[in-house]
């Protein structure tokens, strides 16, 4: 059985159908042994980012002080540059958009920033309006608040046949005009832990950094890199290499707009402003990485001229909005602003953005000094580092003064809606385990067809164990009043089955699950937020909980954490006993993936964590389909014939010994040589079962695809039961009979 597992291994990695040209990546199988469990999933659990959607992220709008800015994406001829010069970095950026030459720059923006420079950031410059103040403080958040590497490379401008252009490509002239090149003998700044590489001099120059041409959105092998751009003129290319998606277009978004990062090392950041004639280096003092508990990171800087100490934050709306400063409770102004953001983080929602909120403070000197030391202390303990540092970070991330937000575009991939249709029609249900907002997670299950719009969606958000209680209950009266009525509605149309039945009736049934559904299910799906999720899947209301989400067709938890992703599928699987495969791309989705009977990895752009966990790994969500319901089900049948046709083998030349163990009066002489019963299994037989366990296709792929409840059966174990066993152990019975006595007769009957 093992060599026709490792064959079954073999035939799915070379399935060409399954290889994504784009990344050049193959299917990989990382187990060995469990090819027929991928005919018997029932439930999927699957990450949003990366794994639904692209995870290429574009800047497509942004508040700041409760001001909504709209970006458009530009109609202009977005490949003339690259068609004007056919260098190798020019034809790299075919593989990703690059928002540079995707945004359409918003003119009051434009205007807005056009004057920035580090005196314009002072809190005490009153001739800066305030709203132009905030505007250009937020995009220096942007820039400034990450982890986003900045090298430089050098590239020649000599093509392959030795010829050197003397001008460099031409430039679509951006939005804002670049100052004079300005050379500085500057030593480059080298990363101790290099994670930057040498800077050439000539680089200290702001108009090198003007123009954005290619982009990479692939992932080291080490995992380090979630994506990559280049900004280069000329023989210079700068290159930013960042931990997600998102810090590199929110990066990007404020280049584009001409507040650039150019260099970063370890305790300094440098920012060249629109209209600053040099670089500004800002000393960073701090920066307290993004973890799942606080959904937020942040970055302590020093300013330049007034010596400031200012706490620069980024994260999800729950997670500023709850920090923020007592103000916006009680003044008038700040709760307008507050309620217009919200709203406007809204709307980006409905629109499938992706949303993050951007806050400051300005911290006392005694204040950061304080902290300072108690958090060195807290990264210095040896037993519980983690909790302290988290303490210690949400001690200085209170009472923040509100900047704006942004919406991210991150489109869906290609194939996923056709693929979880097909899914669920083979009798999977399909949960979307996400840490976005919830109606980013709503709209995307709209737009990838998790949801249908005939699908009653019931959202249970609640603050307390209490509130959950009282929701979970509500929800489950809802689905036995619902349930009555469908049970109604089913009679009634059974009763007059034949005679003309009202339109209402069999609108209300197709909506509740009765036409066109599984009989007698319920056509309902589930919303819960990561807050109200912790409280349900306590073990006080679990059963509640599991009991809704069995009446559900479709489940989506929003922001989730990966503990709670991984706690959601350990009670699935422990509590119902069901088959579950998880599917993820990011680090935070290992912990889920190791808890599924199957974890599947999809190799993107946000490193390799999720393949070196999983058991078999897909370059794209839509080869998902493939995978379960043409080679899980082509194995499950195998696998199922091949044990039927080994117990039968087997089984037929027990019973022959037997036969002959009573007309030898049992005394364990055998009839047949020794060796031919070694032989007989091991090279008469075997050949068979092993071709017909590595090779057999029961259907072909265009029926298997075309029909995905062909998958059902291997769901509900219908390949290989009892009776299968049964009818295998008569009929080897009846066979060893035959084999035996019909010879056994004719020897003793002859006269020799």
């Amino acid at each position: 059985m093992e060599m026709v597992k490792l064959a079954q291994v073999f035939f799915i990695m070379q399935d060409v159908e399954m290889y994504d040209p784009e990344t050049d990546r193959p299917m990989e199988c990382r187990a060995l042994n469990i090819t027929e469990d991928l005919g018997q999933i029932q439930y999927i659990f699957s990450d949003k980012t990366g794994t639904l959607t692209e995870n290429r992220m574009e800047f497509k709008s942004c508040t700041v002080g409760g001001v909504n800015y709209l970006h458009v994406p530009c109609d202009d001829d977005l490949d003339s540059r690259s068609d004007s010069y056919s260098h190798q970095s020019y034809a790299a950026s075919s593989r990703t958009s690059s928002i540079v030459e995707n945004l359409s720059l918003e003119p009051a923006l434009q205007r807005e920033l056009s004057n920035m420079c580090l005196r314009s950031l002072d809190s005490v410059e009153l001739t800066i309006p305030p709203h132009v103040r905030r505007v250009q403080e937020f995009f220096l958040l942007m820039a400034v608040c990450n982890t986003v590497v900045v090298s430089y490379i050098h590239e020649d401008l000599m093509d392959d046949s030795g010829y050197i252009a003397d001008d460099p490509p031409p430039n679509k002239p951006g939005p804002i005009k670049p100052l004079p090149v300005k050379d500085t003998l500057e030593k480059p700044n080298i990363n101790k832990m290099n994670m930057q590489s040498s800077t050439p001099s000539s680089l200290k120059s702001r108009s090198l950094l003007s123009l954005s041409v290619s982009e990479s959105g692939d992932a080291s092998e080490s995992g380090s890199v979630a994506g990559s751009s280049f900004l280069s003129v000329g023989s210079q290319r700068m290159h930013y290499e960042a931990e997600s998606p998102d810090e590199l277009a929110l990066v990007k978004a404020a280049n584009t707009y001409g507040c650039k990062l150019t260099r970063r090392s370890p305790g300094k950041v440098t920012v060249a402003f629109p209209a600053e004639n040099d670089e500004v280096e800002l000393e960073v003092l701090n920066i307290l990485h993004f973890d799942a508990t606080r959904k937020r990171m942040s970055v302590i800087v020093r300013h330049p001229m007034t010596r400031n100490i200012i706490l620069y934050v980024k994260g999800a709306d729950s997670s500023i909005f709850s920090v923020l400063h007592p103000k916006y409770e009680t003044d008038e102004d700040c709760k307008r602003e507050l309620k217009n953001t919200q709203d406007h983080l809204d709307g980006y929602a409905r629109k499938g953005l992706r949303t993050l909120c951007m806050a400051k403070r300005v911290l006392g000197e005694s204040e950061y000094q304080a902290w300072a030391v108690s958090h060195k202390a807290a990264e210095s303990d040896m037993n519980e580092r983690e909790e302290l540092v988290m303490r210690s970070c949400v001690a200085l991330e209170k009472d923040l003064e509100l900047l704006g937000a942004t919406g991210i575009e991150d489109k869906l991939q290609e194939g996923v809606p056709s693929t979880i249709a097909n899914l669920r029609q083979a009798g999977i249900k399909v949960w979307v385990l996400t840490g976005d907002k919830q109606e980013t997670a709503i709209q995307i299950a709209n737009s990838c067809q998790l949801f249908s719009p005939d699908q009653t969606i019931l959202t249970i958000n609640a603050s307390s164990l209490e509130e959950t209680r009282e929701a979970l209950d509500n929800a489950l009266a809802q689905l036995r009043e619902d349930q009555k009525q469908l049970d109604l509605l089913a009679d009634s149309s059974r009763s007059h089955m034949g005679s003309q039945v009202s339109l209402f009736s069999v609108l209300s049934l197709f909506s509740m699950g009765g036409v066109g559904n599984d009989a007698g299910q319920l056509n309902h799906a589930l919303v819960i937020d990561g807050k109200t999720l912790a409280f349900a899947t306590t073990p006080e209301l679990e059963r509640r909980f599991l009991k809704i989400c069995l009446h559900c067709r479709s489940v989506v938890c929003c922001r989730a954490t990966p503990i709670q992703k991984a706690s959601v599928v350990k009670l699935v699987r422990d509590n119902l006993k069901k088959m579950t495969l998880s599917i993820g791309d990011g680090a935070n989705d290992v912990s889920m993936i190791q808890t599924a009977d199957i974890g599947v990895g999809i190799s993107g752009q946000e490193g390799m964590q999720a393949v070196m966990a999983s058991d078999f790994a897909i370059a794209k969500f839509r080869f998902l389909e493939r995978l379960l319901l043409v080679h899980g089900h082509w194995n499950h049948d195998r696998l199922c014939k091949f044990s039927a046709i080994m117990f039968y083998k087997s089984l037929i030349t027990v019973f022959i010994l037997f036969w002959f163990q009573i007309f030898s009066g049992f005394s364990g002489s055998l009839m047949i040589d020794s060796l031919y019963l070694t032989m007989q299994h091991v090279v008469f037989t075997s050949l068979p079962p092993l071709a017909n366990g590595v090779f057999d296709k029961d259907l072909s792929v265009e029926t298997l695809i075309s029909d995905p409840t062909l998958y059902k059966p291997g769901q509900r174990g219908e390949m290989y039961t009892h009776w299968t066993y049964m009818v295998v152990l008569l009929d080897s019975l009846y066979q060893s009979l035959a084999l035996y006595f019909i010879p056994h007769i004719v020897s003793t009957s002859s006269a020799w």
